[in-house]
């Protein structure tokens, strides 16, 4: 396949940019890096949002843009639309697939800490762009990467062999992992869970590492590292706010809010002044939130950071000028206990945050396994 005009001026942009970021943070990472470009496993068709929906953007009708969109710096290349079933005008349906923006794969890469020898089970296929980066360093025979979509997973297999890797590519639900390889020595996931998997747990051998990205609610999300022990239980803290899209089997469906505004707003209330809460704005305010109130869902919207509650009956939203709320429960009160708690603690990065699970129940804890603040069953 040809290169796109511009590829190389892309790719050389995005490398230096993740260079000045700092993330190559083992050599290993650079090479591998280097070795996989990202326009080899990149679909003709992607898709970005204009106008309020999803639209396609084909390689052929314009290269350069494609190439552009392949290669922006901090940003995910959305692959697929409504699970490979988009309406004509891309609205009312989500990303379902996407190959995740270097900074983020990189990050992941650093904190699987994969070595030659190791064995890798991959959740989530996608594209196949991190698999390969996978056998880079560790050799095809020593990675299996499931893939729930059959599509998906055909075209990652293809596309893999096309670079000259053939790990064993699994068409299948990634929540089983993949027990006919099992230990690993490793397990990377490239979708969310809110529950992680007691298969996963049962398939990494004691020592070794697996990294999730974890969200409890539909606005809250981290990255959490867990290394197995003896005793089939696994422990780690977050390393930081990666989202992806959640397996299939724990999807959420994320709230209307245009129409919710649309029913609610000319019976809100509003309250001059930001009544203490912008701080509901920081990214680990938001992280804490979800682990202290999962009930709950906060983003940020417009100028301001909306709250909602898990009923949608409830909702406020909070600027620098005004808040406005609705509903029956006083989310003012409940935000300002929520933020007094936080501050009182030292208002904790999301890095302060760590995970205990068992097969049983997972812990979600602050500074020390001690002191859970969420636990929920396995």
């Amino acid at each position: 396949m040809s290169t796109a005009p511009g590829t190389e001026v892309f790719r050389r942009r995005l490398t230096e940019s993740l260079d000045r970021d700092g993330c190559f943070r083992a050599e290993w990472l650079r090479l591998v890096f280097g070795r996989v470009p990202r326009e080899k496993f990149a679909p003709h068709t992607v898709w970005r949002w204009s106008d309020g929906g999803w639209g396609p953007l084909n390689r052929r009708e314009d290269p350069e843009g494609w190439a552009e969109l392949v290669y922006r710096p901090g940003a995910a290349l959305i692959t697929q639309i409504g699970d490979g079933a988009p309406v004509a005008d891309g609205t009312g349906i989500g990303a379902t697939s996407s190959m995740s923006s270097a900074d983020v794969v990189l990050n992941m890469l650093a904190a699987l800490d994969l070595r030659p020898g190791h064995s890798v089970l991959e959740i989530g296929s996608g594209t196949g762009y991190n698999a390969a980066l996978l056998c880079e360093r560790v050799g095809a025979e020593s990675v299996v990467t499931v893939e729930i979509d059959p599509l998906l997973a055909e075209l990652a297999a293809e596309r893999l062999a096309s670079a000259g890797h053939r790990p064993l590519v699994v068409c299948g639900d990634g929540e089983a992992g993949h027990p006919d390889r099992a230990p690993y020595d490793r397990l990377i996931a490239t979708a969310s869970v809110r529950r992680v998997p007691p298969a996963w747990l049962r398939q990494v051998a004691p020592g070794g590492v697996l990294v999730i990205p974890w969200y409890p609610c539909a606005n809250g999300f981290g990255l959490i590292r867990l290394r197995m022990g003896d005793d089939g239980t696994a422990h780690g803290r977050f390393q930081g706010r990666e989202s992806f899209m959640p397996v299939r089997g724990q999807r959420m469906t994320p709230p209307d809010i245009g129409s919710l505004w649309e029913a609610t707003w000319k019976d809100s209330e509003k309250i001059e002044g930001d009544a203490g809460l912008l701080d509901l704005g920081s990214a680990h305010a938001l992280f804490a939130l979800a682990v202290r109130a999962p009930g709950f869902s906060a983003q940020l919207q417009g100028d301001g950071v909306l709250l909602l509650s898990g009923d949608d009956a409830s909702w406020l939203w909070v600027r620098r000028d005004a808040c406005h709320r609705y509903g029956p429960r006083d989310l003012v009160a409940e935000a300002a206990r929520f933020l007094a708690w936080w501050r009182e603690r030292g208002r904790p990065r999301t890095e302060e945050f760590g995970m205990t699970v068992t097969p049983d129940e997972q812990r979600v804890w602050l500074r020390d396994p001690g002191r859970v603040l969420l636990r929920s069953a396995g």
